[in-house]
Order: structure tokens, then sequence, then C-alpha cells
């Protein structure tokens, strides 16, 4: 960001626009930051008000090729594929709930039935 936060998210970037706070960001064929051996998850740094990612030497060739499939797509009557910031979080969320969510349903239904226990007064 521009005050000097860092926001990071962990998804599967398909599209060749990126949705970001500032705008949208080609994805270019060589911003992605990978280890030599191929162990580490792969990395793309964009920066706010850099039209392209960090490290992309190919920025000018990938833009023009981008415009170039946002015409096509206009012509044919298609909508462009652009990663949204909004389904990236709803994504985010519902991986998060996939992963915490049973077990924190698990958790409330076991305090529901031992507060309604304890409170119970045990006559009928």
């Amino acid at each position: 960001m521009v005050d000097g936060r860092a926001k990071m998210e962990k998804t599967n970037v398909n599209p060749r626009l990126l949705e970001m706070p500032d705008g949208y960001h080609p994805l270019t064929n060589d911003s992605v930051w990978q280890d030599a051996k191929r162990r580490m998850d792969p990395l793309l740094i964009i920066i706010q008000g850099v039209r392209g990612p960090y490290g992309a030497t190919m920025e000018n060739e990938d833009v023009s090729s981008v415009l170039y499939e946002i015409e096509l797509a206009e012509k044919a009557f298609k909508k462009q594929n652009v990663s949204k910031m909004w389904w990236r979080a709803l994504v985010a969320l519902g991986d998060w709930f996939m992963k915490y969510g049973l077990w924190l349903g698990i958790m409330s239904f076991i305090l529901y039935f031992l507060a309604s226990s304890m409170l119970n007064d045990g006559g009928m």
C-alpha cells in the first residue's frame, strides 16, 4: 500500500487481469517468482500505483496483448475475465470455514449443551 502496509493473499489466479484497490493490474509472463527447486509457493508482488507486477520486464508487450484480448472479448460480446477482490476474499472466507468451521461448530454445540445442562435445575 502507499502508506507502507503490505497485504498478503494466498489464492489461485488464472485471469490475465487482477483487481487491486488502485485498479486493474495485468499478469505478465515473467512476474511470478519461484524458487529454483519449486518447493515453495510462487509469489506475485504487486506495488500500488505501479502498472505491472514487480520484476515484469515484458510489461509493454504483455499490456498490449491484454488490451488486444479485451478488444477481442468486447467484439465477441463476452465479459473480460478479471480476478475480483471481493471474489478472492469470499474464497478465502470459504477456505477458512472449511478449515476451522467444523471444529468451531462442534465446540459451540458442546458448549451449548454443557451450559444448558448446568443451568437446568434438574426438575421437570
